[in-house]
């Protein structure tokens, strides 16, 4: 997959919750989405919202146990070789849009216009994924994606920040936070139970409901996540998984498989090859 569009309308659905990914997201929310997380970044969804999401952050919806109505939204997913090439070696955007996301100006409200535009070239380019192999095509999903390209990079360069939720007094928001800071560390579900003062059934009730993954899931998830990033310096194998928080590297191999779908070392070829 170079890049793929989609657009959906769900009259009533469940959060999928916290997830990452290899590639860059361009997501649009149109209405029924409530609060999105980008790290350690919540805040209030608005229609016609552009939402730009690197590789290798943790992002999603955060509604806790209530189903999504109605909820719209399109979005374009397009790896970081399929970028660079639409930088024409002039424009880094691969670099732009990471930098955006760190100083956390990932998001911005569009116009009417602007958003109207980005739904329907995303449509146009989904009805025509059947036709990739065509060169006419092809060229016609690269000149509509430029324009998608073109408008984020121009919301992602005016000076505004995302605005953050107030979550002092959201437990479940000060445990993500924590287990982000510390998830290569010895973290068991008993230490946060005793650090924010909760019983074990809880505190994983109400974390499931508020990422949708168990906390030894997301501590996993973050491991890996973290793995990924480290793969592409001169470090070993073994030595990234002890610095992941693995134990052995035995145990990272079986946990990186279950969530890459590969090992460790294919990835890094993978990674290599680009």
């Amino acid at each position: 997959m170079d890049y793929l569009a989609h657009y959906e309308k769900s009259p009533n659905l469940h959060s999928q919750g916290l997830h990452a990914h290899d590639y860059f997201e361009f997501y649009v929310h149109i209405n029924g989405g409530r609060q999105y997380c980008v790290d350690d970044t919540v805040f209030e969804l608005k229609p016609a919202q552009m939402i730009v999401i690197p590789p290798l952050h943790m992002h999603g919806l955060v509604c806790g146990d209530r189903d999504l109505v109605d909820y719209e939204r399109c979005y374009l997913y397009i790896t970081p070789e399929t970028l660079k090439k639409c930088g024409f070696n002039k424009i880094d955007l691969c670099s732009f849009f990471e930098n955006s996301c760190s100083n956390k100006k990932f998001t911005c409200q569009l116009s009417d216009d602007e958003a109207l535009s980005i739904i329907q070239i995303l449509k146009n380019i989904e009805q025509r994924k059947d036709q990739k192999n065509d060169e006419e095509t092809i060229l016609e999903d690269f000149s509509q994606i430029l324009n998608v390209l073109k408008i984020a990079r121009k919301i992602c360069s005016e000076n505004v920040k995302t605005i953050i939720l107030n979550n002092a007094g959201n437990e479940m928001y000060k445990i993500l936070h924590y287990i982000n800071l510390h998830f290569t560390e010895d973290i068991s579900i008993n230490i946060l139970c005793n650090l924010f003062n909760m019983s074990q059934s809880s505190l994983s009730h109400e974390f499931k409901k508020y990422s949708n993954k168990s906390v030894y899931e997301y501590i996993l998830y973050k491991r890996i996540i973290k793995a990924k990033e480290l793969l592409i310096t001169d470090s070993s194998l073994t030595q990234i998984a002890l610095d992941c928080g693995f134990n052995d590297y035995s145990n990272f191999l079986r946990v990186f498989k279950k969530f890459s779908g590969c090992s460790p070392k294919e990835y890094k070829n993978k990674i290599l090859l680009r």
